[in-house]
């Protein structure tokens, strides 16, 4: 039970963390940013901003053989978007906007 990596940052994290078989997690947070990271050490393989929260749950599926993440965004549910403007005021997100993203992984 030791900590091996974490990620600190000022956007609260709004997703659950989906975790993979091959070693990589993705999460996403209230700036709009979705990631991939390392397990095994935390860094960063690969980042995007969305067009609003990065919200719920991340799930991957495969078509074909090949490998896809997803990750709604969007505004309103559980999320909790009133008190990151009194701690953290510098972090604007979109009024609207509701999406769906799907990426595929690299082979």
């Amino acid at each position: 039970m030791k900590e091996m990596w974490k990620i600190e940052q000022r956007a609260p994290f709004l997703t659950a963390v989906l975790s993979t078989a091959g070693g990589v997690a993705f999460v996403g947070d209230l700036d709009r940013v979705f990631r991939a990271v390392d397990v095994k050490t935390g860094a960063t393989l690969w980042q995007t901003r969305l067009g609003t929260s990065v919200q719920g749950f991340p799930i991957t599926f495969s078509i074909d053989g090949k490998q896809y993440v997803g990750i709604p965004t969007g505004n309103g549910g559980g999320s909790p978007r009133n008190v990151p403007a009194t701690i953290a005021p510098e972090i604007h997100s979109p009024a609207t906007g509701n999406a769906l993203y799907v990426f595929a992984l690299p082979e």
